[in-house]
């Protein structure tokens, strides 16, 4: 969400307290003021508002089936209901209202940011059956996921012992909301086409839709910043993704993996793949993207010099004096540190913008890995002229993502795969992409 329209909430939006990450985390103190954009005395008890509502069930449900889900008819708990000024602030942490306030908060301000990325108002993908999204904040079951018309949040204990309510967790819920939005924004594919790129797709997209909300926390971006002095591929916040404790995270946004690194999670058969191993190369080329545009940014500023900046970037290389590295964005990030977090904010809203819209150029029928490379070529020649084609190709070119997808486990294609140039191709995606905004 563009830095503008997030300060506007603050004077007229709906004010909740929310956790930047998962409460169970040390670095993550008091829930902290966050705004959602509808106004106060709109949304209702539950909370609920004309695109979504919470349900709390009093006793245990089993999880709907993905395809088959609310409404829920059983008996629910008291809603949360709103302060005398219509803020949700005043519910106490621990409890149950709290919870149900802090799942919705957490999705609307998810929603909020995605569709200032998109530059309009996101449709469900089951309005035609469902008119809002029925959000169930308590589950007895040690997972949390979405599903046509519902995002549910169970409970975990993680294999350190740590106990969690995933209605707490940012990251889950962002996660879960993004598969929601990738449904609505490129549609559902007919289920004797699907394929484990897809599935994989789905999977880092949704990752690094989590990502960039959890960029919209000023306390987040703060401790990132504060830890790293912009250095960031040291491992920090924000390349961890759902932590579970201190020491346990479901993935790395910042990681290691190429396509071949990965051949053994695919499948001809997409259940039977691994997508959220088969993702991570692709979560892996944005967050390098993310980092790519940062620090062209700071060397613009001035910030750094072109040397450090080439030094910080790429792939891991033994010749370089990493301590030397981190010593010399030490000194320069203590000389300016708000330039360096407006170069981060800067480099959060154009992954944002540019990922936006690149979904315009994809459906559901075209999707893969390089699908999406050849989309944001296109999205960022509109956003900047071409002025980071070249970062984004490279990233993908690291990762062995190709042009195109290449539907198989070939651990010697992905390595061999090329650099594009396609004309006609990119013409022919401008064409369609164009005549579906205009449809």
């Amino acid at each position: 969400m563009p830095l503008a329209l997030d300060e506007q909430l603050r004077n007229v939006g709906t004010r909740f307290r929310l956790y930047s990450q998962s409460p169970v985390l040390s670095a993550v103190g008091e829930p902290e003021p966050v705004w959602v954009s509808p106004a106060p005395g709109t949304i209702g008890p539950g909370p609920s508002d004309e695109r979504m509502y919470v349900v709390d069930p009093l006793y245990a449900k089993q999880p709907y089936d993905p395809l088959y889900g609310p409404p829920f008819f059983g008996p629910t708990h008291a809603p949360a209901t709103p302060g005398p000024s219509g803020h949700f602030d005043h519910l106490l942490p621990g409890t149950r209202e709290f919870r149900a306030a802090h799942i919705y908060a957490s999705l609307r301000r998810v929603l909020d940011i995605w569709q200032a990325y998109l530059g309009r108002p996101l449709p469900w993908h089951f309005s035609r059956v469902h008119e809002r999204l029925e959000v169930v904040s308590w589950l007895d079951w040690e997972n949390a996921h979405s599903g046509f018309g519902f995002i549910e949040a169970g409970v975990q204990t993680s294999e350190s012992g740590v106990f969690q309510y995933y209605a707490e967790n940012f990251d889950i819920l962002a996660h879960e909301l993004g598969h929601s939005i990738l449904y609505s924004e490129i549609g559902i594919p007919d289920p004797r086409r699907l394929t484990a790129e897809y599935l994989g797709f789905h999977e880092a997209l949704s990752d690094t839709v989590c990502l960039i909300s959890a960029m919209h926390f000023d306390s987040l971006i703060d401790r990132l910043l504060d830890n790293t002095r912009g250095n960031l591929y040291t491992l920090n916040e924000l390349n961890r993704i759902a932590e579970q404790s201190d020491s346990e995270q479901i993935r790395l946004a910042s990681n290691g993996l190429r396509m071949s690194d990965v051949a053994d999670a695919w499948s001809e058969i997409p259940e039977a793949c691994d997508e959220h191993r088969l993702g991570r190369p692709l979560t892996g080329a944005l967050f390098d993207i993310l980092v790519d545009v940062f620090l062209d940014g700071v060397e613009r500023y001035a910030l750094v010099p072109h040397s450090l900046a080439v030094s910080a970037r790429g792939a891991p290389d033994e010749t370089l004096d990493y301590a030397d590295i981190q010593r010399q964005f030490d000194r320069r990030y203590a000389l300016d540190p708000a330039a360096f977090k407006l170069s981060l904010l800067e480099a959060r809203d154009y992954l944002g913008t540019c990922l936006a819209l690149a979904l315009q150029f994809l459906d559901e029928e075209i999707l893969g890995f390089g699908e999406l490379r050849t989309a944001m070529v296109l999205a960022d020649r509109e956003l900047s002229d071409g002025y980071h084609r070249t970062a984004i190709e490279e990233c993908f070119d690291w990762r062995g993502i190709p042009l195109r997808s290449l539907g198989r486990a070939d651990t010697a294609a992905w390595q061999g795969a090329s650099r594009f140039e396609a004309n006609d191709r990119n013409t022919a995606w401008r064409r369609q992409a164009a005549s579906r905004r205009g449809s």
